[in-house]
């Protein structure tokens, strides 16, 4: 230390230093936050655009599911349908049964004549030879 300063003036120095060291770092430190603030708030964003991007990916399934519901049938449309198409295939079966009947009746009929004929012709054959 120079002879012509006073140990007063000394001390302010080295107070003033101290004091200019002190702001330096506070203004460091306050950068450094405002900063992290910064990158911070980058962050909460992008994390909400994220966010967002997936809402939006999940609304569109949603729409997508809630549309293609809509063109399902619903229980009570397949039931009526159910029910209509039994009573039509019960009509169409009593009607094969029908026709199933008719043409066994008709095929023994048709059985009968001929054995009835074949009968008869035996008989006339019989009945020629013998008389």
């Amino acid at each position: 230390m120079p002879a012509s300063v006073s140990l007063l003036d000394h001390i302010k120095a080295l107070l003033d230093e101290k004091d200019k060291r002190d702001n330096q770092r506070f203004e460091a430190q306050s950068q450094a936050i405002k900063d992290a603030l910064q990158a911070a708030k980058e962050a909460v964003v992008k994390a909400e655009t994220a966010t967002e991007k997936r809402f939006e990916s999940v609304n569109e399934f949603r729409k997508t599911l809630s549309d293609q519901s809509g063109t399902f049938i619903t229980r009570a449309e397949f039931d009526q349908i159910k029910d209509a198409t039994n009573e039509k295939l019960g009509v169409i079966t009593k009607r094969a049964d029908l026709l199933e009947g008719r043409s066994g009746g008709i095929a023994q009929s048709w059985a009968i004549l001929v054995g009835a004929i074949t009968i008869a012709g035996v008989i006339g054959a019989i009945l020629a030879k013998h008389f």
